[in-house]
Order: C-alpha cells, then sequence, then structure tokens
C-alpha cells in the first residue's frame, strides 16, 4: 500500500538518510529571494545571466531565451537581496532543431511571435557591475552581437574562474554536476532563469578549507588583471605543449595564443622563451574585454 508523507515526515527521513555515509540525498532548489539581509556594507550589484541558443557557434547562432537575475553582493563575495529575475523567450529567424529541443525543450511553438524587450534589459542593466555565466566565453559574444550594453561591463565566468577542482574536489565544471556534487541540490536544467537561479544558489556554497562562498573566488580572479599572451613564432613542435598550457590556435593571425592573470607573465614568457620561441607577445587587456572577442 503507497504511504503519503508530509514535507515534514520527508524532511525527517532525508536528514537520517544524511547521517549515513551510504547515502547521499539531493533535495529540489527552489529559487531564494534574499541570501542575507544588509548589514550595512558597501553594496554592488551582479547579473547572472545564461542563454539558450539554436546552436553552438557564437557568431551565427539566435537566442532562443535569455535569463537573468540581478543581486546585490559585497567585496567578500556575499550575495543579499535578489533584486529582479526575468525570463524572455525569443522567436529565431532561422530553426530550433529537434537536437536543441531535446536539450532545452524548446520548440518554433513555444518561442513564436516572442521578442527579447532590449529596452527593459538595457534599463536592468545600467546599475550592474558585473555579469557572470557559466560559460561566458560563449554567453558573452553572442548576447554582445544583440545589444551593445553589454560591451562596457566587466564579465566573470563560474566555471573557469573558480578552481572547483582544488577548492571544492570536484575534477568536472559542469554546472549541473557542481550543483549535484556541491550544492546538493537538482534543478530543471537548460532553461535559462532555472540556470540561473540554480547557479547563483551554487556560488553561495562554502568550498575550500577556509569555507568561503565560491563567488568571492571568483570575485578574487575578476579583480586580476588579465594579459593575453601570443606565442608567435613558436616552433611547430612545440604546439602539443602549447595545447596542455591552455593555448589556442587563432587560425586567422596562425599563432598560438591564451589569457591568463598578470601575474603569470613572467614565468610563461620565460618558458616561450626556454622553449625556444623567439617573438612572444604579452597584450595586456581591458577589465571589460575578458571572454569577449576583443580577447580573441
Amino acid at each position: 500500500m503507497q504511504q503519503n508523507h508530509s514535507t515534514s515526515d520527508l524532511e525527517l527521513i532525508a536528514q537520517q538518510l544524511d547521517q549515513s555515509e551510504d547515502y547521499q540525498v539531493l533535495r529540489r532548489f527552489q529559487p531564494v529571494s534574499c541570501y542575507h539581509s544588509d548589514r550595512g556594507e558597501t553594496l554592488h550589484n551582479v547579473c547572472i545571466i545564461d542563454t539558450e541558443t539554436t546552436g553552438l557557434d557564437t557568431e551565427r547562432c539566435e537566442i532562443i531565451e535569455l535569463g537573468y537575475q540581478i543581486l546585490s553582493f559585497d567585496s567578500h563575495g556575499q550575495f543579499y537581496e535578489v533584486l529582479c529575475a526575468k525570463n524572455f523567450l525569443n522567436e529565431p529567424k532561422g530553426v530550433i532543431t529537434p537536437e536543441v529541443t531535446q536539450v532545452t525543450g524548446l520548440t518554433m511553438d513555444d518561442v513564436k511571435g516572442h521578442q527579447i524587450p532590449w529596452d527593459e534589459v538595457v534599463a536592468d542593466m545600467q546599475e550592474v557591475q558585473l555579469i557572470v555565466a557559466h560559460n561566458a566565453g560563449f554567453d558573452r559574444p553572442v548576447v554582445e552581437r544583440y545589444n551593445d550594453v553589454f560591451i562596457d561591463k566587466v564579465w566573470g565566468c563560474s566555471a573557469s574562474q573558480v578552481d572547483w577542482f582544488n577548492l571544492a574536489k570536484v575534477s568536472s565544471r559542469s554546472q549541473e554536476f557542481l550543483c549535484w556534487k556541491v550544492g546538493q541540490f537538482f534543478y530543471h536544467a537548460h532553461r535559462a532563469l532555472d540556470d540561473v537561479q540554480a547557479l547563483t544558489h551554487l556560488l553561495t556554497r562554502q568550498i575550500s578549507e577556509q569555507q568561503l562562498p565560491a563567488f568571492h573566488f571568483l570575485l578574487n580572479v575578476v579583480r586580476q588583471q588579465k594579459v593575453m599572451m601570443k606565442a608567435t613564432g613558436a616552433p611547430f613542435e612545440l604546439k602539443d605543449d602549447l595545447r596542455s598550457r591552455g593555448y589556442r590556435w587563432n587560425a586567422s593571425e596562425r599563432v598560438w595564443q591564451k589569457v591568463f592573470d598578470a601575474s603569470h607573465q613572467e614565468s610563461e614568457l620565460a618558458w616561450l622563451i626556454d622553449n625556444n620561441t623567439p617573438n612572444p607577445t604579452p597584450i595586456k587587456l581591458k577589465a571589460t574585454d575578458t571572454f569577449s572577442i576583443r580577447a580573441r
């Protein structure tokens, strides 16, 4: 006979399972409207953002869903109040393929007649000092094609700018996996605002021996001056080593390059010179250029 348990009964069962090393309980994520009350700290605004698109080519794909929420935060990486949370559908000029529908659940019928109200988005972004996406190298170039309001913002990436492996002992940077492993919650993934709210909550989780919010560590990396190093003249036989060090091939300029914190510039130059690269070229990046096409 099926038993009907109340929410309190189920939570008691979950707590009992949590006490055993043989079980890990994942709770369904519920959006949070306020993480901390204002304690008189100097606060700034961050926008956590996500897009669902018709493909993976940042130069051609179209947005079919845009989700974001804006929160206040302090210099230590604590979130306070959620100031707004919005989600917009957008009908593309092209088609939504079955593969995209399989991932997002969105069809042409869902987005038909919908358009993103860009004037409203621009108004929301006016007081935002920082924008964060879990794959900023994808989301930033896409949204910049749609509106210039994103160009002069500082961006952060929760996938690449939080050292999840060393700080949280997690080997995958997939957002859904991180939410399971670090956040110990699950959610409906691959819808824009759902992803945004889940990512926000993930960034509040305390990690490392210091037990500080993940967002604290992201902020520390965002604040660092960034340098793009072009390994000009690198010998062909160095390509595998360059790739393993995080360089990528710039086909238009025919050069290997990567972006990193300026504090590593001298050691990177020394490694390139030791490996017979005659003209390594460091280029300081503007804070507002990280993850944009201007940093490619």
